[in-house]
């Protein structure tokens, strides 16, 4: 049986990202979460009581379980981390991917990024 892929994709599970991502789900979206902290990952995995939310161990199987057009939204700290992860998921993403940064990113880092 094919497994089923998610909407949305939540990278960052501090306690913004994680109940971010477990309001959506509770609202009846699929959504995947990653963390470089398999803690987080495990607390997104053991608070979801919706069955919507699922925890991703590294990049590479969150990108695996996105629809395309894949919609990844960030919530990590602003400057460098921003960078980072877009570098991280640049080599898995396609044309029509969607980033999006909902962290405190200063605009003209955003203009940059285009």
């Amino acid at each position: 049986m094919k497994e089923q892929k998610y909407e949305l994709g939540m990278i960052g599970l501090g306690v913004m990202g994680r109940n971010f991502t477990l309001n959506v789900a509770e609202h009846g979206y699929r959504v995947v979460g990653y963390d470089t902290d398999i803690n987080k990952v495990n607390a997104l995995r053991a608070e979801d009581t919706s069955g919507n939310a699922r925890g991703a161990a590294n990049i590479k199987e969150f990108i695996g379980l996105l629809k395309a057009p894949r919609a990844v939204m960030m919530l990590v700290p602003a400057g460098a981390p921003v960078d980072a992860v877009i570098r991280s998921l640049l080599p898995y993403l396609e044309p029509g991917d969607v980033i999006i940064d909902g962290g405190n990113s200063h605009y003209k880092d955003t203009d940059l990024r285009l």
